[in-house]
């Protein structure tokens, strides 16, 4: 059984993320949807000068902790069945659902259910309640670094594709055909299409078309099948070339391989950045390197 993990905070957002996943998911291998969310769970104790206060701060803080608590399981119960209710409307019967309710930091508690049920992928929201990117703040930086699994980031408003045309960023011929082949395992159920990219910025390309010619070599198959394609982009504008290449084919998803020392280091000999991706606004795959 496939599971996919997705993390969640209650914003409106929840639902184009349990969407997407049930999507890149397909529906014909059995799989496990598992909702997890954090609460916070730390005692903030004002200084009150006294120490006969001490126990009435912590008191209240205790009380405060408990309605988190019970407003996350309230909520999570109502996900559940949300979530359940459109399996059943939309007749997908290879789907469980679960969910886990716990207190602490966000970034420690998904790295831990990792772990523990080894999902193949997380598909979590760019943007929840406080209107601040993922994979802007330091808890995707911990999750893309620290998991083995694809992490698949989602930006508020994005749609269910009918079929999947992913640009893979080539940056690594080590490592590139062994991602591409992830791709291609991860969404097996569903219409994909692959675009592997390398963008050139230098006067001299040789050394990048032998590779991508060599990568080419390995996907024979699948190229003839049309499953994927490869491109060298020679350009001296990085933005341009990148929104020309997504607009032409109509690319729906980004994939690129994290790194353990900065998860945008390296790419593309540092001339393309996260904010490149951002700007162009569609679901971004982080592999693990």
């Amino acid at each position: 059984m496939k599971t996919i993990l997705i993390p969640v905070d209650f914003s409106n957002h929840v639902t184009s993320t349990y969407k997407y996943a049930i999507r890149m998911a397909g529906c014909i291998n059995d799989t496990r949807l598992f909702f997890l969310h954090s609460y916070n769970d730390q005692l903030l104790i004002p200084d009150s000068g006294l120490n006969s206060g001490f126990d009435n701060d912590a008191y209240m803080n205790m009380q405060l902790i408990e309605e988190f608590k019970l407003l996350a399981e309230n909520n999570m119960k109502q996900l559940k069945v949300e979530v359940e209710n459109y399996l059943e409307n939309n007749q997908l019967k290879n789907f469980v659902v679960n969910t886990s309710v716990t207190g602490g930091d966000p970034g420690w508690e998904i790295t831990s259910v990792c772990k523990n049920i080894k999902p193949d992928f997380i598909v979590m929201g760019t943007q929840g309640e406080g209107k601040k990117g993922i994979l802007e703040g330091s808890m995707a930086k911990k999750i893309m670094n620290k998991v083995m699994i694809p992490v698949i980031a989602i930006p508020l408003g994005t749609k269910t594709p009918d079929e999947l045309k992913i640009m893979y960023t080539c940056n690594n011929k080590e490592k590139d055909y062994s991602k591409i082949k992830l791709l291609m395992k991860l969404f097996e159920n569903i219409p994909t299409k692959i675009f592997a990219v390398h963008f050139h910025f230098e006067a001299n390309s040789t050394d990048d078309i032998t590779e991508i010619n060599q990568i080419k070599e390995s996907f024979s198959s699948e190229r003839i099948k049309k499953l994927i394609h490869f491109s060298l982009v020679d350009t001296n504008d990085k933005d341009n070339a990148l929104e020309a290449f997504v607009s032409h084919n109509r690319i729906n998803a980004i994939a690129f391989i994290t790194h353990k020392t900065n998860i945008f280091k390296s790419l593309f000999k540092n001339q393309i950045t996260k904010h490149d991706f951002f700007k162009l606004g569609w679901p971004m795959i982080a592999l693990h390197e």
